[in-house]
């Protein structure tokens, strides 16, 4: 079992290894445990802040991660 971080940059999206972490990164992640940042779900289409779940209510036709719309 390995441990991934969701990266986000000018080349994209995805899940990566956490071994293959910036120190940067690493330091925003022990930072965010440390002091308990606070952590918001958000609709993987429009970005929208949710309670929970991946979409909100204006994505809800979403069916295992394809859009239908």
């Amino acid at each position: 079992m390995s441990i991934e971080i969701f990266r986000l940059n000018e080349q994209g999206a995805g899940w990566v290894d956490i071994e293959s972490a910036t120190t940067a990164e690493l330091l925003d992640l022990e930072l965010a445990i440390t002091f308990n940042a606070p952590m918001q779900m958000l609709c993987f289409k429009c970005h929208t802040p949710i309670p929970k779940g991946n979409v909100c209510v204006n994505h809800k036709n979403v069916k295992g991660g394809i859009y239908l719309d």
